[in-house]
């Protein structure tokens, strides 16, 4: 049986991911080897998070190449449309999708004083912290985690937000104050899920990381990615969605978009059969883009 070789970029929650694919990858297929190979990309290096795929180009090539078999993404970080070539193969066990507030002084959002300085380097979160508090002064907020903790530490923020499963992930779930209730911040399309890619054709690592694939989780991102997909926004306008698959089968997804400076939004949400995950994301875009999400989405792109 071949090496299999898994691809991941290098940062500590990046790294801190892949261990744990790697980890139940050896517990469903202990007679393989599996490697992982840590590789740079634009993301990693600097590049202005206006651009697309910043931070999994570099790994979807290195697939194609045949230098790597498998790819752990953050499902959040990948576009919409899949390159030729490529397909993601498996959806694990989603972590917790939300927001989380890390607080200075104030541990709750609420109870921020007015004029209160708080950092997110996303415009989803920044759209939507206004859109609740449009007295509250959002500032970018940039780097790793631990550049982020650090930045807060140092007093440069009253508080900042961050992705819950990021922290979790890192062991650092302690330094969580409070975790935002999806009424007041909708997460990210496929927030707190992970992306495993292969090439298409490769049956092998496809049945690999299939032993890894959890279906609810994988029926809830296919809603919210279509969702974004059929706004037509891309991953840096200000979108948010969040699909539930409840006990009956049903998926009943939420989904924002958002004008950058939060004062023009439309909320809505639709229900149906998990199986049409997909169709059900793209109706509920088309709700939002016919109730004058086209005009939003003008402010934002």
């Amino acid at each position: 049986m071949r090496v299999i070789v898994v691809g991941t970029r290098g940062s500590a929650l990046a790294l801190a991911q892949t261990r744990f694919v790697v980890e139940r990858l050896k517990e469903s297929w202990p007679e393989a080897e599996f490697k992982v190979k840590t590789i740079k990309t634009r993301g990693d290096q600097g590049a202005s998070p206006k651009e697309q795929a910043i931070f999994v180009k570099e790994l979807q090539e290195a697939l194609l190449a045949r230098e790597i078999d498998i790819a752990v993404h953050s499902l959040k970080d990948l576009p919409t449309e899949e390159p030729p070539g490529l397909k993601i193969a498996a959806v694990p066990r989603r972590q917790d999708p939300r927001d989380v507030f890390l607080g200075k002084a104030y541990k709750r959002l609420e109870d921020l004083p007015k004029g209160a300085v708080v950092g997110t380097s996303s415009v989803r979160r920044k759209a939507q912290l206004l859109a609740y508090r449009p007295d509250l002064e959002v500032r970018p907020l940039r780097g790793n985690v631990d550049t982020r903790l650090a930045a807060l530490g140092n007093g440069e923020y009253d508080g900042i937000v961050l992705a819950a499963a990021g922290l979790i992930r890192l062991d650092l779930r302690n330094r969580i104050d409070q975790f935002l209730d999806p009424e007041v911040m909708l997460p990210a399309p496929g927030q707190g899920a992970l992306a495993l890619e292969v090439r298409q054709g490769d049956d092998l690592a496809e049945e690999f990381v299939y032993a890894l694939h959890h279906h609810p989780s994988y029926d809830r991102v296919r809603a919210e990615r279509a969702f974004l997909k059929g706004l037509g926004a891309g991953c840096l306008a200000p979108v948010g969605a969040l699909a539930q698959v409840e006990e009956d089968g049903l998926l009943r997804l939420e989904g924002i978009l958002l004008s950058p400076d939060g004062k023009s939004f439309l909320r809505a949400e639709i229900e149906g059969e998990a199986s049409e995950a997909e169709e059900l994301g793209l109706e509920l875009a088309r709700d939002v883009l016919e109730q004058g999400g086209r005009e939003i989405l003008a402010k934002s792109l």
